[in-house]
């Protein structure tokens, strides 16, 4: 049956399987870990996005509308004129070339 000699094979054998199964398992074990890092790196950028969000939501900065209303208030003062970006004669000759145009110059 088995002599001698076949046992330091059997041991050998037995360790390279042993040596192959620990491979798979430890192949297992890093794609597990790949998984969960990516799934917990996932999660902490929700979660940074969601405090973000509250954070903006607690310090939302508010318009001075007193001061827009006293501006608007000191820009009607002016009159009619001040509604216009060149002012109220319009633009002058020199940026239109000189000439009349068709845009009523």
């Amino acid at each position: 049956m088995c002599g001698p000699a076949a046992l330091p094979l059997a041991i050998v054998g037995s360790s390279l399987v042993g040596a192959g199964a620990g491979a798979i398992q430890g192949k297992k074990a890093r794609k597990a870990q790949a998984k969960a890092q990516a799934a917990n790196e996932a999660s902490a950028a929700r979660e940074a996005q969601r405090s973000e969000e509250q954070y903006n939501r607690a310090n939302q900065r508010m318009p001075d509308v007193g001061a827009l209303f006293a501006a608007n208030q000191k820009a009607a003062s002016r009159g009619l004129g001040s509604t216009f970006l060149t002012g109220p004669t319009g633009p002058g000759r020199a940026p239109l070339g000189g000439a009349v145009s068709l845009l009523g110059g």
